[in-house]
């Protein structure tokens, strides 16, 4: 929103289960060099627990999205609040990443300081905990605190001292990044197991593998403003797809997004009246 009201232009780009497609990338823009339009000047992009879809960047793509940014002169912002709740749910049976096993990122690939990175301790530590870090070129990191001067005063003290007091501690940031995984996949899993057994014949989905969200994509279209009325007069909150589109409506309009972030034992019946409006809204809205 913030883009579109600065006049921006935003080209979605497509995707599948492992993140971005590097394909995708180039295809833009050998479409908009062919139609004699300006070149995009910025890559956008959420590589780990993509909000919404929940995917994770396959490794070997990050090399290949990397390339092209460098062919066609973009700046990648690299996203990654999600980095460090990487949960692997799809793979139970294997160790969590802990710190160690995280996997690479487009700024260890960087070579000629095209990208800017963005961490938080928003998902990693609490939501209000209003802390986040950038790493970019230093001239680029100066205008930020510049503009954070300005606005924020660099956020909250307290909340800063507070944070440095447990990094501090030795051992503490790994052992609560693991218990935060650990909490991650066990609330993944249940939301799955919930879904496979509510939400066969009215909806599929791909295995999150970090983050929060789950990201459903509808057989049948609804109108959002119905279908969210009819979800709020059955007690559940569901994200409709249209407001996680980066194209104007309708695209979006055959998905929701669910998150597993709230306690376990509330899936089984929030994702029940989740199937029971979307197989009674068509008719009954």
């Amino acid at each position: 929103d913030n883009l579109l009201a600065a006049g921006a232009t935003l080209l979605p780009l497509a995707m599948d289960e492992d993140g971005l497609l590097p394909s995708a990338v180039e295809e833009e823009c050998e479409a908009r060099l062919a139609a004699g339009l300006p070149l995009p000047k910025l890559l956008y992009t959420i590589p780990v627990g993509q909000n919404p879809t929940g995917s994770r960047l396959r490794p070997d793509r990050y090399a290949a999205v990397y390339s092209a940014a460098r062919r066609y002169g973009l700046v990648i912002v690299e996203d990654d609040a999600y980095y460090y709740m990487q949960h692997r749910a799809a793979r139970p049976d294997m160790p969590l990443p802990g710190l160690s096993g995280l996997g690479p990122s487009f700024l260890s690939l960087d070579e000629d300081g095209r990208v800017v990175r963005l961490d938080t301790f928003s998902k990693l530590l609490a939501p209000g905990f209003r802390l986040a870090w950038v790493t970019a070129p230093s001239p680029f990191v100066a205008k930020v605190d510049g503009l954070q001067y300005m606005s924020s005063q660099w956020g909250s003290t307290l909340s800063m001292l507070l944070l440095a007091k447990m990094l501090a501690a030795p051992g503490w940031l790994l052992g609560h990044v693991t218990a935060l995984q650990a909490a991650m996949r066990t609330r993944c899993l249940a939301l799955l197991a919930a879904a496979e057994e509510h939400l066969g014949g009215v909806a599929t989905w791909s295995v999150p593998q970090a983050g929060m969200f789950l990201w459903l994509t509808l057989a049948a279209d609804y109108e959002p403003g119905p279908l969210l009325e009819a979800m709020r007069r059955h007690g559940v909150a569901v994200v409709p797809g249209e407001s996680c589109a980066a194209a104007p409506p309708p695209a979006g309009r055959r998905h929701l997004r669910l998150t597993y972030v709230i306690d376990p034992d509330q899936y089984n019946e929030g994702v029940r009246k989740v199937a029971r409006v979307l197989g009674s809204a068509r008719v009954n809205i």
